[in-house]
């Protein structure tokens, strides 16, 4: 008798245990289900977009948590009252997974872009691009079932860096998104010449510019580019460690390049060209002498190639033969 009412107390015990348990895991939380916070709706985009201030305040504030939260940055959430966003609703008839793209401004010199897809009444993340410069402005094109995004990203280092650079940057979107072409908008660079050799006599300080206006333009069956590129180099004679005030313009070129897209490399080039030692086929993505930076100690004129497995490298003129 004994025996019994010890097994009967057990058997009790244990489906009180049970009991409990099953009982917290139906009231707990999952923790693999995403919380309320961190979904973006169409209430908070919406809000984004509205006239009420604190409406768009607080929207702009639930943005930024969920995008961090999304691509793995909540280190970056203690910062985020100093970030930029810039939210681009979209509505592309040959990219249903693009409703949302948003760029996310970390500091003044990092950026991402994150791109959801609307699922009911939310959006989901879809892709990404990390590691950009500051975002100014974010644009779409398509063109023959093709997805392009460009971004005009800025890098400001005038102060301490002698550097500023807007730049255009295109990406095409595959599985994910591959950069295809980038060149500078408006470019802007110091260089000392007692950096690059402390015995020399008289140092000048040489001023870098390009002021390039480029034109993306889209038609039913392609996508090209038409980049009008001015470039100076100017030369000061004060005797100065720091920049100078005073820049006389010492050299200066205008000219005009076009890209294609080529379709076989994924990439914008100038034109095509074979590999002389090997017959590959490669694409001239640009010359060094289109960059003003050349112009400072011209050296051997070099092509930026791109080759059928989507490698970028520099070769000598002598190793391209160019197909007209």
């Amino acid at each position: 008798m004994k025996t019994s009412n010890s097994m009967f107390f057990i058997i009790s015990f244990f489906i009180i245990i049970v009991l409990i348990l099953f009982l917290s895991y139906k009231v707990m939380p999952s923790t693999n289900s995403k919380s309320d916070n961190f979904i973006l709706t169409e209430d908070i985009i919406d809000e984004y977009f509205s006239d009420d201030i604190n409406k768009k305040a607080n929207s702009i504030e639930k943005i930024k948590q969920i995008v961090l939260s999304d691509l793995g940055f909540e280190n970056w959430l203690e910062y985020k009252e100093y970030m930029e966003i810039l939210v681009f609703p979209t509505d592309l008839q040959n990219n249903p997974d693009i409703d949302i793209i948003i760029g996310l401004n970390l500091s003044k010199d990092t950026g991402l872009i994150a791109i959801y897809k609307k699922e009911n009444s939310n959006y989901v993340l879809n892709n990404y691009i990390k590691d950009l410069s500051y975002i100014d402005y974010i644009s779409t094109y398509e063109v023959n079932d093709k997805f392009f995004l460009a971004v005009e990203e800025i890098i400001d280092e005038k102060l301490g860096g002698y550097f500023y650079d807007e730049r255009l940057v295109i990406y095409y979107k595959e599985e994910s998104f591959n950069k295809v072409f980038e060149d500078s908008k408006i470019y802007e660079s110091y260089f000392y010449e007692g950096w690059k050799k402390e015995d020399i006599k008289n140092p000048k300080w040489f001023k870098l510019t390009e002021n390039n206006i480029i034109d993306i333009i889209e038609d039913k069956d392609n996508i090209k580019i038409k980049n009008n590129k001015e470039l100076k180099l100017y030369v000061s004679e004060e005797s100065s460690t720091s920049i100078p005030s005073n820049f006389d313009e010492y050299k200066s070129k205008k000219f005009n390049l076009d890209y294609f897209w080529d379709k076989d490399l994924n990439y914008f080039i100038q034109n095509r060209g074979i590999l002389v030692d090997s017959g590959e086929l490669i694409g001239i993505v640009s010359i060094s002498n289109q960059n003003i930076d050349y112009y400072l100690d011209n050296e051997e004129v070099t092509y930026k190639i791109i080759d059928q497995k989507g490698n970028i490298r520099y070769e000598s003129l002598d190793k391209i033969r160019v197909l007209n």
